[in-house]
């Protein structure tokens, strides 16, 4: 008798990039191209660049790269580099409905296989949508603890599932992967981020590491539990696990098409709260200062509020403070990388209105989210004026899309003080059309990115 297991290995084993949805895969090209732009900024880092060094001298060589340093070295290693980077500056793509960041746990461990193995643009967006649908599915099907942070958990089954499938994994060994990575995952936890601890960066390498991983355990021969997934999803990290759920439609909707790309540089379920802010800006005939507000109320759902602290330790806590993200914004009148970095997070202004900001859960907001994402932001002026905004569902998620173009500026913008505007436009083209490279080892060229 089959299980939802069966359901999975089918799925995985029989779909063709010609099966996948136009809307899906173009979502992915989309992401794609902000993933390597993510991956390439995080690689900026003091931090990034001193593990890149490190973990380049010790891997033994290898021909994946390493974005953003010109460099290339094993898969693993490259993988994990990536991901971390990817992640640094809050930009990565994420789905509501998954619960998390599919693409970040998938793409870096596909990428790295795909350039060692010289696998086709063709077969690498292939892996990546089915190892993506499935790491989505997961999260969709059970309810996170919100203490559990979820890069590293469900992504270590998807990142598995798509390098199995540029590895030619059998399907008869199918099952037993996914019971051995769905056994793998990393018990992280979220305080990292609002504390501001940049190991949180690290989780997404879990998955880039514990999938290839994952892999190569099933052809060395070892073996996994009967079901790797329930206990994990069910007892561990989460709760309530409904595989009926995570097989309904599988193949026919695909959570692929329903993921977002950030506009602004920050934990996702603070957008809600951006997006009422600047409904409520948008009231006032001047521009509103920092000195001339009271206080400002937010009323939002459980995970807006959540994330509530005002005490900013460096600049990475900043993209994961409701408070201080808004305060930020009404400070620098913007909402990009300017509103998280180290001057903004020493800045007296802001963190005095910061702590002006008084956060307030709505029990209808959290029933409606993640399907909305209701949130109000009221600025109250010490003139005795009001400023309302209200958002209902955050820009760029798929009931309210924005225009491509922002996606494309945001690109340009991140990437061109990297690559220089020339091989900026190359990388992006590139990435849009990636089915059409012959061998991702040569992406944009054969020195790399």
């Amino acid at each position: 008798m089959s299980d939802y297991l069966d359901t999975l290995v089918d799925f995985i084993d029989r779909t063709r990039l010609e099966d996948i949805p136009a809307p899906a895969l173009a979502h992915l090209r989309l992401a794609f191209a902000d993933t390597l732009v993510a991956f390439a900024a995080g690689m900026q880092q003091p931090e990034m660049k001193a593990l890149a060094a490190r973990q380049i001298a010790e891997s033994g060589g290898g021909s994946a790269m390493i974005v953003g340093s010109g460099q290339r070295c094993a898969p693993i290693e490259a993988a994990s580099l990536n991901a971390a980077a990817g992640c640094w500056f809050e930009l990565d793509e994420g789905n509501l409905r998954a619960n998390g960041h599919p693409g970040i746990q998938v793409i870096p461990a596909a990428l790295a296989v795909a350039q060692q193995r010289r696998s086709s643009g063709r077969a690498f967006l292939e892996a990546c949508a089915i190892g993506y649908e499935v790491s989505g599915r997961i999260g969709s099907a059970c309810d996170m603890r919100m203490i559990v942070h979820p890069h590293g958990t469900y992504g270590v089954v998807g990142a598995a599932v798509a390098v199995a499938r540029l590895a030619g994994l059998p399907r008869a060994r199918l099952r037993e992967l996914i019971n051995l990575a769905g056994s793998s995952p990393l018990a992280g936890n979220r305080m990292t981020m609002k504390d501001g601890a940049t190991l949180r960066n690290w989780y997404a390498a879990h998955s880039a590491q514990m999938g290839q991983m994952a892999v190569r355990l099933i052809e060395a021969g070892f073996t996994a539990p009967y079901d790797g997934l329930a206990p994990t999803c069910n007892e561990i990290l989460y709760e309530n696990f409904r595989p009926d759920a995570l097989v309904e439609g599988l193949g026919e909707r695909w959570l692929l098409a329903e993921g977002y790309i950030k506009l602004y540089p920050c934990g996702r379920p603070i957008h809600a709260a951006i997006d009422a802010l600047l409904d409520a800006l948008a009231k006032s005939p001047v521009p509103v200062e920092p000195a001339d507000i009271e206080r400002i109320e937010v009323r939002g759902f459980e995970f807006a509020v959540y994330l509530n602290r005002t005490d900013i330790r460096n600049a990475f806590a900043t993209r994961f403070s409701t408070p201080f993200a808004l305060a930020s914004v009404i400070f620098h009148r913007s909402h990009g990388l300017e509103c998280f970095d180290e001057a903004a997070a020493a800045n007296p202004v802001i963190l005095a209105l910061a702590r002006r900001v008084e956060l307030t859960e709505v029990a209808e907001y959290s029933a409606a989210f993640p399907v909305t994402q209701p949130c109000d932001v009221s600025v109250i002026l010490h003139d005795g004026r009001r400023l309302d905004g209200h958002c209902e569902i955050m820009r760029g998620e798929p009931g309210n899309p924005v225009d491509p173009e922002a996606f494309r500026r945001k690109f340009f913008d991140i990437g061109r003080p990297i690559w220089g505007e020339t091989r900026t436009a190359a990388i992006h083209a590139a990435a849009l059309s990636i089915d059409q490279t012959a061998d991702m080892r040569d992406l944009v060229g054969s020195e790399g990115i």
